[in-house]
Order: structure tokens, then C-alpha cells, then sequence
């Protein structure tokens, strides 16, 4: 799996631990950290949870566009 290129830059940026985004996100730390490191897999909702979260879009923290 892919690390997901700036949700741990978003993180850092938004000055949160992984414990506290985790918390706010109604989720385990060991399940953030799996999703910053690449190695959980992430369903789209997830995914838009956290970019809300942010105030970032998806494409911004997986690094890439999702759409031509």
C-alpha cells in the first residue's frame, strides 16, 4: 500500500498528534496511524472524513487527482 503523501504534513500543519486527529475522528490511534503510514486501507468515506477534518480536500492528502 501506498503512503498517502501529505496526510502526515496535513496533520503536522494543522499542529495535532495522531492521538487527538484519531479521537476527533472517532477512530483508534493504531487505525490513524495505519492510514498516514499506508498500510490500512481507507474507504472513500474515511477518506472524506479526514480531508473535512483538515479542511483539505481528498486529492490534496493523497497527493494525486482522483478525476481527469
Amino acid at each position: 500500500m501506498k503512503k498517502i503523501a501529505n496526510l502526515q504534513a496535513v496533520r503536522e500543519q494543522s499542529g495535532k498528534s495522531q492521538s487527538q486527529a484519531a479521537e476527533a475522528l472517532g477512530m483508534k490511534k493504531q487505525m490513524y496511524q495505519k492510514y498516514e503510514y499506508g498500510v490500512g486501507a481507507q474507504t472513500i468515506q474515511t477518506a472524506i472524513k479526514i480531508a473535512k477534518f483538515y479542511g483539505v480536500t481528498v486529492e490534496q492528502i493523497w497527493g494525486t487527482k482522483l478525476h481527469n
